[in-house]
């Protein structure tokens, strides 16, 4: 049986237990909108997807995410999607 880690990244810790700032940027402007602070980068996917499926955008449209890694002395730690 075959068992997989967790997601991580250059030795950090695991993805999925940290806490991000979701921002989703629109296509026509570009402007930035704050989604929320969310545990786990799939989360932060999946709030992004979720505010385009409410604007009624698909993919195509060009709407875009970042997904900020939340520390307790940065706000942006890195940038993850």
């Amino acid at each position: 049986m075959l068992v997989a880690g967790g997601l991580t990244g250059c030795g950090e810790e695991n993805l999925e237990r940290a806490d991000f700032n979701a921002y989703f940027y629109h296509p026509d402007n570009n402007r930035e909108e704050f989604l929320g602070l969310v545990t786990g980068l799939s989360a932060c996917q999946r709030a992004a997807s979720a505010r385009a499926a409410s604007l009624k955008m698909s993919r195509s449209t060009g709407w875009s995410y970042i997904c900020c890694k939340k520390t307790s002395s940065s706000s942006c730690e890195s940038k993850h999607k």
